[in-house]
């Protein structure tokens, strides 16, 4: 029993392999594609005998020698069938569906695959791109189909009489016999044959087609519209050249519904070819007639079926395209290519597999060989090709591909260093690899021949896929400057990159960004923050810092500035800050106006209210500002300053009755009341001043302000535009005219009061009176006699004046305000001021000489302190103007400002402490309390000042602020 099972087993196990050392099927591997699938190859079989030997021949060796699982599928009947398997459809033999949207590819390898399909080829190549399939190499012969017959006729009619009858010329009729040769057709059984009316002889196009091409009106039957062919006895149509006499016509079978009959009648007609045509009736029929009658017969190559009478080809005239393209099949039939099919992925999964396919080569003797082999052995074609490739081991060895010969996207790998080989000088432990990710596949041409290898990407390019021809370029945005990468890195920010394939990204110009990461044009690129673009060119980037006042967001450029839109959104839309300015013909030359509130910020030249002019400082002419916007002057307004400026003088003629009553070391109740109105002016005065500081003060405590500042004589807050004009240098000169014109309106009255006699002024009493107005008004002069001098600058460069904003320093409105200011200052201010120091230091001389008329003149001066203190007036006068002085010299500096202006206050105040000069005790306590209140107003400001970088630091400020704060609470 063991015996029988050896007996058994072994002639399995020497069948599992075909060739010396061929791979042992457990040892085969299956394709596996990129989702990890695995398979076998599968090979389409074509249902016919050169289809099953092309197949088993390529699938042997395949399997043996490349060591791959087959998988034979099918059959199909037909090569368009093979077209659609290798396409990947799932079904290729069902024409309702064959399945060609499935995902993944079994069918890969078509062999016997006959090109004449090229209508279908080409629309499958259109339809199913992704898996559209490709053609290889020629099998090594091709395809016909033509007129046969055996060769016992041709050696019996070259023996005869030397007729080769393998030329259509040895059957013409007219000059020769080829009947002798062949049966006639009363000895064939016309059973195994089809009616001519059940055959394409009764088909109209057929039949028209051999009519209008020989006008043979004999062989068909014309009907009305319709042309069939004329069979006499049903079974046979008879060719023009035997149709008298049936018994010399030459046996022809075809098969089907009648192969080629067109193209045979017509032969017939035009080269006098005496055949009798018949239809077989089954393919039993068609195989069998020709080796029982003498005859010809159609067939095509390779085929097995009459290969047992060696048959030749009936040769005709070379093949005419035109002719044959009119309908004209008088020439000899074309040949068709065999061929190889495969599909689309095949490379990628088994590139030796293709490349040994497309070496396959065998010439149609050797198909013709396996064929008669398994027809005559009826043997599996399996065992057939199998004995045909162990005695042919010379010419299949030819196909395999070469281990170090690499197909594209491949590259050879040393097993030895387990790395990639950039040659094959030497071969040894030398294999084919796909290229891994971040390579290519290069062609390497040596003395070997051709192969390939891997190349790291070169800066510039990426790989993300393994066996691949070629790096993809950096896409724009993009770039690599290292080799050998599987992907790209994004340019940073501040760069980007608008070509493929870069090594390196493009800097933007300085002092610009792009918003993110993986920027692709140079149009990503906009200014940094604080800058704006100023470029007024396409593809241009010029980047100019933007001056206090301009809110520049990054990306900000000049056009959207000018318009209030960006085209990436508000959030990048340049603007002007609330409190500033700038001209719509120069709209990064920024102004800072005189007060926040008059310039709203946002789109050039805008301000508030209706308010014109640099930077927002006037109301048109005609127009005053009320109530937060322009509104036009009334005339009452003109009316009430014309009575105001009247009643200023009626007022200081007045004054003179009410400034005579009598000077005593005892304070009256008048006296006190009048001394204490004249500190509380002195006091607004001072706030006023200290209102006009560069600090930025709460906006309420702004409004406090403003209503004291018309002790200084800013009358413009009060509508005086609509009295002295919108002219700024005039209502200037006005404000300074006003203190000489009121001294001549006293002296006028004087001269005038010496016309009569009992009402004439004591011109000691109006000297008096004139000084104890210059008196009051001392902090307003000053302050009067200083604006001009009060210069703050824009963010431009240029300078305003504080006060009148719409003036630029040292331009010619400027100097005539300068020459009316300096000129008060100098004779006004300074002249009083000297005139009051002299007569302060004088009294004392003079009341001890008696000399009351000059002590009377200066009773202003003395008569509100004690005797002890009398010159306390002076230092009084002086801190009006001294208040303004940081004003006028640190106009840009706040800080400073507050500082001095709290040093002077503090000093004043621990002067008139130490002094207690009033002669009122309740009035020094009142002064000492309203200048504390002011100390502590300026002091605490310091501590609100925003850091600088103009030489003061907000440190020093803040440490300053505080030890003076400890200090006068202490």
């Amino acid at each position: 029993m063991r015996s029988f099972v050896i007996s058994l087993l072994l002639p399995l196990q020497v069948a599992a392999v075909c060739l010396v050392n061929g791979t042992e099927p457990a040892d085969r591997k299956n394709l596996v594609n990129p989702n990890g699938e695995t398979y076998p190859l599968g090979m389409w079989v074509n249902n016919w005998g050169a289809g099953w030997v092309a197949n088993y021949l390529a699938g042997i060796i395949i399997e043996e020698m490349l060591g791959i699982h087959v998988s034979y599928n099918g059959p199909g009947p037909a090569t368009p069938e093979g077209y659609y398997a290798i396409a990947g459809c799932s079904n290729p033999a069902n024409v309702d569906d064959r399945g060609c949207d499935a995902e993944v590819t079994y069918n890969h390898v078509n062999m016997e695959l006959w090109e004449g399909y090229t209508q279908l080829w080409n629309s499958i190549q259109k339809d199913y791109k992704s898996k559209a399939p490709k053609l290889l190499s020629s099998m090594g012969y091709d395809g016909k189909t033509s007129i046969y017959l055996g060769k016992d006729r041709q050696n019996e009619a070259a023996q005869a009489e030397g007729l080769p009858l393998e030329y259509y010329t040895s059957f013409d009729a007219d000059w020769k016999q080829p009947w002798k040769y062949f049966d006639n057709i009363s000895v064939i059984d016309k059973s195994m044959l089809w009616r001519c009316n059940e055959t394409n002889f009764a088909i109209d196009s057929h039949m028209r087609g051999y009519y209008t091409q020989t006008g043979d009106s004999g062989g068909v039957v014309i009907s009305g519209d319709s042309i069939t062919g004329l069979c006499p006895d049903e079974y046979f149509w008879l060719g023009l050249k035997c149709r008298s006499n049936p018994l010399l016509c030459i046996p022809y079978f075809t098969g089907g519904n009648g192969w080629s009959i067109n193209d045979i009648m017509q032969k017939t007609a035009f080269w006098n070819i005496p055949l009798a045509i018949a239809v077989a009736k089954s393919w039993g029929s068609f195989s069998q007639l020709p080796l029982m009658v003498k005859s010809t017969f159609y067939w095509w190559v390779p085929d097995p079926t009459f290969l047992d009478l060696s048959p030749l080809e009936m040769i005709f005239p070379p093949y005419d395209r035109t002719a044959r393209a009119a309908g004209n099949y008088r020439s000899g039939d074309a040949a068709t290519t065999v061929s190889k099919g495969v599909s689309k992925d095949l490379f990628s999964l088994a590139p030796r597999v293709e490349k040994f396919l497309d070496n396959l080569q065998i010439d149609l003797s050797m198909m013709n060989a396996m064929l008669l082999d398994q027809k005559q052995t009826q043997d599996s074609w399996e065992n057939v090709t199998c004995r045909w490739l162990r005695a042919n081991e010379d010419i299949w060895q030819s196909w395999l591909p070469d281990d170090t010969t690499c197909f594209a996207g491949f590259g050879l790998f040393d097993d030895a260093t387990n790395d990639f080989a950039t040659d094959r000088t030497v071969r040894e432990n030398k294999r084919c690899q796909a290229c891994p990710s971040g390579t290519f596949s290069s062609q390497l041409v040596d003395l070997a021949g051709v192969t390939y290898i891997c190349v790291a990407c070169p800066p510039g390019t990426s790989q993300a896929s393994g066996a691949s021809l070629m790096c993809d370029p950096c896409d724009k945005g993009s770039y690599q400057d290292e080799t050998g990468k599987q992907a790209c890195k994004r340019c940073p920010v501040a760069q980007y990159q608008d070509e493929e394939g870069g090594a390196q990204c493009k800097q933007c110009p300085t002092g610009s960004r792009t918003l993110g990461l993986g920027s692709s044009y140079f149009t990503d690129c906009g200014c940094d923050e604080g800058s704006i673009d100023i470029s007024t060119t396409p593809g241009t980037l010029i980047c100019s810092t933007c001056q206090e006042g301009l809110h520049c967001p990054v990306m900000g450029t000049l056009p959207s500035f000018m318009s209030g839109t960006h085209p990436l959104g508000a959030e990048y839309q340049p603007a002007v800050v609330e409190g500033y300015y700038v001209k719509q013909e120069d709209p990064l030359e920024v102004y800072k106006c005189g007060k926040i509130f008059h310039c709203p910020g946002g789109l050039p030249q805008t301000c508030a209210g209706g308010r014109e002019g640099i930077p927002c400082a006037e109301c048109p002419a005609g127009r005053t500002w009320t109530e937060g916007s322009c509104k036009m002057c009334e005339s009452w307004r003109q009316v009430l300053w014309g009575f105001s400026v009247v009643g200023i003088f009626l007022f200081m003629t007045v004054s003179y009755y009410l400034m005579t009553s009598k000077v005593t070391a005892k304070a009256s109740v008048l006296f006190t009341t009048t001394c204490a109105f004249g500190m509380l002016v002195s006091l607004l005065q001072s706030v006023g001043i200290i209102g006009m500081m560069t600090v930025e003060w709460p906006v309420d405590l702004k409004g406090f302000f403003s209503y004291f500042q018309l002790l200084l004589l800013d009358l413009d807050s009060f509508g005086f535009a609509c009295f002295a004009g919108a002219e700024t240098s005039f209502r200037y000169v006005f404000s300074v005219m006003f203190f000489p014109t009121v001294v001549f309106w006293m002296f006028s009255n004087y001269l005038v009061s010496q016309l009569i006699p009992k009402r004439s002024w004591d011109w000691t009493k109006v000297l008096s009176c004139v000084g104890q107005f210059l008196q009051v008004t001392f902090s307003t002069m000053s302050t009067i006699a200083l604006a001009p001098l009060m210069c703050y600058t824009h963010p431009n460069g240029l300078q305003s004046i504080l006060k009148y904003p719409n003036v630029i320093c040292g331009e010619s409105e400027h100097v005539v305000m300068l020459a009316g200011g300096v000129t008060l200052l100098v004779v006004g201010v300074l002249g009083f001021l000297t005139l009051c120091t002299y007569a302060a230091v004088q009294v004392p001389h003079w009341s001890a000489r008696e000399q009351h008329a000059r002590v009377r003149a200066f009773r202003f001066l003395v008569f509100r302190f004690r005797l002890d203190s009398w010159w306390f007036g002076v230092p009084l006068l002086t801190r009006g103007p001294l208040i303004s002085l940081p004003i006028v010299l640190a106009t840009d500096y706040p800080p400073i400002q507050t500082i001095w202006v709290t040093v002077i206050l503090a000093s004043f105040l621990a002067v008139q402490t130490l002094a207690w000069p009033w002669k009122v005790p309740l009035l020094n306590a009142l002064d000492c309390w309203m200048s504390y209140c002011i100390l502590i107003l300026v002091a605490g400001s310091a501590l609100y000042l925003e850091p600088i970088s103009k030489g003061v630091t907000s440190d020093f400020t803040d440490g300053f602020s505080m030890v003076l704060m400890v200090i006068i609470f202490s």
